[in-house]
């Protein structure tokens, strides 16, 4: 009933925080975690969060695992690799494959302490992990090479291993979020089936419930700012996305993304991706 993990890339601790609440549901206690992450910001919030696990401020490939942990005795371990060289919200910048090397710390780890389960999140475009030419672009013919042999490589320590993308809202959560998970076991696969549906997914055979709004995870009382008595004003596009909300919603609340397109958002309808370098802004108007 007490399980071993390691959390690599774990940021702010959100998968941490997601294992010891999906642990303690099945039974299970997280008895022991050790995280790793090189951002002194993300790792002074994880230890506030877990102040009893072991959360190293390191870059992951200068860690030895053998330091921290005994081979035989993890049962998971869950892995986040920067994602930034392969998203598509790099606007078509050139790949610095350098920094897309980070997965193979994965494999390391697993080779050394040799893990029952890994579970592993990504971008979508992960997929796409391949060569690139001298101006940093992805070479067509060899897309996804370097993914393939990623799985190869984990195949090659004993494990099944299979990939899905996933949307966080088919789950429960308030969000159209949608991430690559990699899941490597030594015994059988299975995924989990999903309990709600966007609204406009078709009923199934067995009608699942609409997936939650923007609105439920709202907190309504926090007071907001007037976008005329700003500081800093806001900029023009944005400006334009709020004209395009008033006349699409009839002057209701609404959500302004700074990326999936702009496109403005019902609070109706679950919140769209929220990275650490976008946000999405609630507008909430009144009449005068």
């Amino acid at each position: 009933s007490e399980v071993t993990v390691f959390d690599l890339f774990c940021g702010c601790g959100g998968a941490s925080t997601g294992l010891v609440g999906a642990a303690a549901q099945v039974g299970q206690r997280v008895e022991n975690l050790v995280a790793v992450n090189h951002w002194d910001k993300a790792v002074e919030t994880h230890r506030r969060n877990h102040p009893w696990a072991t959360v190293l401020h390191e870059d992951v490939s200068r860690v030895d695992p053998l330091d921290h942990l005994r081979p035989g005795t993890v049962q998971l371990g869950l892995a986040g690799p920067s994602c930034t060289q392969h998203s598509r919200a790099r606007g078509g910048k050139p790949i610095n494959d350098q920094e897309r090397t980070h997965a193979w710390d994965v494999v390391r780890w697993a080779k050394k302490l040799e893990p029952e389960s890994l579970l592993i999140e990504n971008v979508p475009e992960f997929r796409d992990w391949s060569p690139v030419d001298a101006e940093g672009k992805i070479i067509p013919s060899r897309k996804g090479e370097y993914f393939r042999e990623f799985l190869a490589a984990l195949r090659r320590l004993g494990y099944n291993v299979d990939h899905r993308v996933l949307c966080a809202a088919h789950y429960g959560d308030a969000t159209t979020r949608r991430r690559l998970f990699v899941q490597a076991r030594r015994g059988q696969l299975t995924w989990p089936e999903p309990s709600h549906r966007l609204a406009d997914e078709q009923p199934g055979l067995f009608d699942l419930p609409v997936a939650r709004s923007a609105r439920e995870i709202i907190d309504w009382n926090l007071p907001g700012e007037s976008i005329w008595t700003r500081k800093r004003p806001l900029a023009d596009k944005t400006m334009q996305r709020i004209v395009e909300g008033l006349k699409r919603f009839a002057g209701g609340p609404f959500i302004i993304p700074q990326m999936s397109g702009g496109v403005v958002r019902s609070v109706n309808d679950p919140l769209p991706t929220v990275t650490g370098t976008s946000c999405a802004r609630l507008v909430e108007p009144f009449l005068l």
